[in-house]
């Protein structure tokens, strides 16, 4: 049976919103939301309906467990709030009838890596992650976002940062389920991933299906360029999913290049400052 929002699970209120799936489709989309002026606000549904024309159960899953965000995943160290929406998840494949092969978790920023971290934990076999933090600590730090750091590890000083740091990378390594379909979008200019990269590449790597698209365009020159630049993308690797397929890109580039250059196969053979750790 479905379950209505809130569900809560041990006093953790979970919110959400659903929809259900259309013609014969047997497969359930995650949607964890980034940073916006309002938790209310959920990603790919409120502006416009972004995925009205993907045929998926859909579940968007609201970060409001306390005045500040908590990726989804703790409060004080307590994981807790992870536990809850993994249960929510849990509860929805048995629901539905489905396994984790039909399952994909997907967010751009903080909610690509809630996506990350939320979908590992709850089995998702697939991971759509659009300039997620990898560095959760050094991002919000660099933000001056202290109110989340406290909210998240229980103060605020450098040893709570390190400790947020860790979170992706430990949990990444620690995967035991290496056939996971992998998809990580980011850019030179989102120094949020790009720039952490390669404290997780060789793990990242060891996935059978692990996909990095570096966007190489003169419209991605920060960290909101580039989400706003992708989501076409994004929506289109979700409807592959939703059909069942898989798809194999490897290690690639999109855009047309830098400088109106258009040779987007210089993008990934750039200095390291540039996305060049993928050589």
């Amino acid at each position: 049976m479905i379950p209505s929002s809130p569900y809560s699970f041990c006093g953790i209120p979970v919110r959400f919103e659903y929809q259900a799936a259309r013609k014969d489709t047997r497969h359930l989309i995650i949607v964890f939301s980034s940073i916006r002026k309002s938790p209310e606000l959920l990603d790919f549904i409120h502006e416009k309906p972004l995925l009205s024309n993907n045929r998926s159960h859909i579940l968007w899953v609201f970060d409001d467990f306390g005045p500040e965000y908590s990726y989804y995943l703790c409060h004080e160290r307590r994981f807790e709030i992870q536990r809850a929406v993994v249960e929510l998840i849990r509860i929805f494949k048995r629901s539905l009838g489905l396994h984790d092969t039909d399952c994909t978790a997907v967010g751009m920023s903080k909610g690509g890596t809630a996506a990350i971290m939320v979908g590992i934990e709850a089995g998702c076999s697939n991971i759509v992650a659009s300039s997620p933090q990898i560095a959760i600590g050094d991002y919000l730090k660099n933000r001056k976002r202290f109110p989340i750091i406290e909210f998240m590890s229980g103060k605020g000083d450098d040893s709570d940062v390190q400790w947020l740091n860790r979170l992706v990378v430990d949990r990444i390594t620690a995967d035991p389920e290496r056939s996971r379909n992998f998809y990580l979008l980011t850019s030179p200019y989102d120094p949020h991933c790009i720039d952490y990269l390669s404290t997780v590449q060789s793990r990242l790597d060891s996935y059978s299906n692990f996909n990095f698209i570096s966007t190489a365009s003169d419209l991605c020159r920060n960290h909101t360029q580039t989400l706003q630049y992708n989501v076409p993308l994004v929506l289109n690797i979700l409807g592959l999913l939703a059909e069942g397929l898989r798809p194999r890109l490897g290690a690639t580039s999109n855009g047309y290049g830098f400088d109106d250059s258009g040779h987007r196969d210089r993008h990934l053979l750039l200095s390291s400052r540039f996305g060049g750790s993928l050589e």
